[in-house]
């Protein structure tokens, strides 16, 4: 055996371009070969997305303008630094917080509350959508009474006849299913709501539709999701409100709605100082008109009853005593302004309302500041709600200056007692002096004091509270709608083209990620690209031998024109090539595993090197599982298993089995032996082989398959070359990739593959053996040529050949 290490001098190895070449053509044509399941799936993603498309609805972008006022922190006195550590700015400008508030759920909730048809829907049920009637409903539904359990149920309502209507509940919710025939106009009630449906302009007879009722806080947090704000431009405080909904005529009233609540409640919010004012003002009249009601009757008494008091001279000591009581009273109106601001700072700070200004008749600077941080900070705070993340800083920021508050109330009460107890012995100084006058002078002083006093003070307070009415009055609000909402665009409108494109992807990726698993998944060789990938260029394929639905063992001898025997006479070319020469050629046949069809290549290997009129002999060493015998209906004897046993009565010519029907000679196994591993070994077997040489120019050894056994092996070195064969669809991929790797590694050379069993209509050879199909398929050429051939007496074959091909020719024809 001639052992040539590299088989790249065969110039049978591929070169690794055409091997990617060929992965790549493979694969496009197992795609290919599979475009029913592309055009199926195209047909089902295509209908889905038409279907998709029917539920598609519009949605709108709605957009209204609103400036705000950009008022960025509070201007602050210098009596306000007493609150070191303490600042009022944050880091957000008012813009920012007044946006907040014009997005908080409670503005929201309280839009939506102010309108029912902003949390009622009615809509009609079509097949794939439903279509929203906002301002086109026939009726209209007027809610006084609606249960937890009726929010968010759909409800029908169906018109009679014009006057009448009928209204029912979803039927498979059968513990809740009503059905009630009611009159337009009139109230309607049962366990779920009470209501009342009107007719609206657009009432139409015969109407059939639902509706749906919310609550107002799921309404509202609906909006805060798709509500967006932001500035116009940068720099501006003008700013952008948008909504997206399917429904825009709705969207825009919702906007207007929100704007117009957001600009009315800033306004409220800063009449809330003068309102708070004019609050306690009435409260201090109140209170004071009683006491100048009695002060002056009881002076008009006394005037009555001493007419003659008028005449009374006064002096300056009364001057005096009136200026002390002066000073006095407004102190005791200081006093009652701190214990308002004490009790009201102490009872009634938690309702968010702010505090009437530390202006009536308290003349401190820093209580003055203090009040007005305390009414600006609580302003803020009310912006916000308590939701915001900045509440409870704002409310830390409130108990602060409360703090700092009642520490100057304190010190002003203390500097008002000391002031009050020195006013009150100057008095009682005066009052010393006066006892010295007449009673009645003195009686009459004292009535017209209090008389004064308290008509001063009232008429103080009733200019007051004319400032304050006149400040709420003048007030305006720092913001205003600049632009109301008008739709914007449709923010979907390309949503039906990329619909249909993503699902056109997914025609074409599902089932080609399909096919992608089933190839990676199935086992089986396949493909040429295949074997030569698991060979890695240690073997190279010597032939390929296509599908034959013959029913033949021997095909090479039924049909010696047709395409797979040419396929047996490359081979036998390509030995005859590898080996150098034309005969004394001995070829070992093996493969993976069982069933790869090693057989059926060394019979019809026999039989085409036979037809070159030399003596071959297929000799059947698959001592294990022996196929030949079955193959061949040869007739049961002793075989070479007796042989090599040394059975005295086998020899060589008794085990050899020849038939005139067959152009080559048969050494099949005989009997199963229990040790087939240790007989292959024998030198009986080395000295047979030598013997076999010598009586035949073609030797073909059809062994077990070296993929299991070893048997193999033990005649590699007594042949030429050696046929591994593959099986289409049939040998494990991993199995002959290991099993090759095992002969490389054992330094198995001058061994070819042979691709069996390649079914040309399901495989990638299709191009490729068509035209050799045409070729030998075409009976009329072929026929002339035999009719010719038989006319001049063979001389269409070779001189050589001309009387061994003359039987085969005449026997075949």
């Amino acid at each position: 055996m001639e052992n040539n290490t590299n088989n790249s001098n065969n110039g049978f190895t591929e070169e690794p371009s055409g091997l990617n070449k060929a992965r790549i053509i493979m694969w496009g044509v197992r795609i290919i070969k599979r475009w029913y399941l592309f055009v199926i799936s195209l047909a089902i993603f295509m209908s889905l997305a038409y279907l998709q498309n029917r539920k598609w609805q519009p949605v709108y972008q709605s957009r209204a303008l609103v400036i705000i006022q950009d008022n960025r922190g509070f201007a602050r006195s210098s009596q306000s630094q007493l609150l070191q550590g303490f600042s009022l700015e944050s880091g957000y400008s008012n813009v920012n917080n007044q946006m907040i508030m014009f997005s908080s759920t409670d503005l929201l909730e309280r839009v939506v509350a102010s309108n029912d048809e902003f949390s009622i829907d009615y809509f009609t049920q079509g097949r794939f959508k439903q279509n929203n009637l906002y301002e086109r409903s026939p009726i209209k539904i007027t809610r006084n009474y609606v249960s937890n359990v009726a929010y968010g149920q759909v409800y029908d309502i169906k018109d009679l006849d014009g006057e009448r209507f009928v209204i029912s509940s979803d039927k498979e919710k059968e513990t809740m299913f009503f059905s009630d025939t009611c009159k337009y106009g009139e109230p309607y009630q049962n366990s779920m709501f009470f209501l009342q449906v009107n007719k609206t302009e657009a009432f139409v007879p015969g109407f059939d539709l639902k509706f749906r009722i919310y609550t107002p806080m799921s309404v509202a947090q609906r909006y805060s999701a798709s509500l967006a704000l932001d500035y116009l431009m940068k720099g501006s405080s003008v700013v952008t409100a948008t909504l997206t909904g399917t429904v825009p005529q709705r969207d825009c009233d919702f906007l207007d709605a929100l704007c117009e609540a957001f600009v009315e409640e800033n306004l409220n919010r800063k009449n809330d100082a003068a309102v708070k004012t004019i609050e306690f003002i009435d409260q201090q009249l109140i209170n004071l008109s009683d006491s100048l009601n009695l002060s002056e009757k009881r002076l008009q008494d006394f005037k009555s009853k001493n007419f003659d008091i008028a005449n009374m001279g006064t002096s300056a000591l009364y001057a005096q005593y009136n200026t002390l009581d002066n000073q006095l009273s407004d102190i005791k109106l200081q006093e009652a302004y701190l214990n308002y601001l004490n009790n009201y700072l102490r009872n009634n700070v938690n309702d968010g309302a702010i505090i009437a200004p530390a202006n009536l008749g308290v003349e401190d600077g820093s209580l003055s500041n203090l009040v007005k941080d305390y009414s600006e900070i609580m302003l803020q705070r009310n912006e916000l709600g308590e939701k915001s993340p900045i509440y409870d800083k704002y409310t830390r920021e409130l108990e602060q200056v409360k703090e700092h508050i009642f520490e100057v109330l304190k010190n002003i009460q203390i500097s008002l007692d000391i002031q009050e107890a020195e006013l009150e012995r100057k008095m009682q100084n005066v009052v010393n002096g006066l006892q010295e006058l007449p009673y009645k002078q003195q009686q009459y002083s004292n009535i017209e004091r209090v008389f004064k006093l308290n008509d001063n003070y009232y008429s103080f307070l009733i200019q007051k509270r004319a400032d304050a009415q006149i400040q709420k009055a003048s007030n305006t609000s720092d913001n205003m709608v600049l632009e109301k909402a008008s739709v914007m665009s449709v923010i979907n409108a390309g949503a039906k083209g990329k619909t249909y494109s993503s699902y056109f992807m997914l025609a074409l990726v599902i089932p080609l990620c399909l096919i992608i698993v089933v190839e990676l998944l199935n086992p089986f060789v396949r493909s040429e690209a295949e074997i030569v990938s698991a060979a890695e260029g240690s073997y190279s394929i010597w032939g390929t031998i296509r599908h034959s639905d013959f029913k033949d063992s021997l095909v090479v001898e039924a049909h010696p024109r047709s395409a797979l025997t040419e396929a047996f006479r490359v081979l036998r070319t390509k030995i005859e090539f590898i080996v150098k020469r034309k005969n004394n050629i001995t070829v070992l046949v093996s493969s993976t595993e069982s069933g790869d069809g090693k057989t059926h290549i060394s019979m019809n290997l026999a039989a085409v090197f036979a037809l070159q009129g030399k003596p071959t002999l297929l000799i059947d060493m698959d001592l294990r599982k022996p196929s030949v015998t079955k193959h061949l209906n040869l007739k049961k004897q002793k075989g070479l298993s007796s042989y090599l046993i040394g059975d005295e009565a086998v020899d060589i010519d008794s085990m050899i089995q020849k038939d005139p029907n067959r152009s080559f000679d048969v050494l099949p196994v005989g009997f199963v032996p229990p040790n087939p591993g240790e007989l292959v070994r024998t030198e009986r077997m080395a000295e047979l082989m030598e013997a076999l040489k010598e009586r035949y120019d073609y030797i073909i050894i059809d062994t077990s398959p070296i993929g299991l056994v070893s048997d193999a092996y033990a005649v590699l070195d007594k042949c030429d070359c050696s046929i591994f064969v593959v099986r289409c669809g049939k040998t494990n991929r991993v199995f002959m990739k290991n099993t090759i790797k095992q002969l490389k590694s054992n330094g198995v050379t001058n061994m070819g593959l042979v691709f069996n069993d390649v079914d040309i209509s399901k495989m990638e050879y299709s191009s490729y053996y068509g035209s050799y199909g045409s070729y030998y398929g075409n009976k009329r050429r072929n026929n002339y040529y035999y009719t010719v051939a038989k006319k001049n007496n063979g001389s269409y074959f070779d001189e050589d050949d001309k009387e061994n091909k003359k039987s085969k020719r005449n026997k075949f024809l």
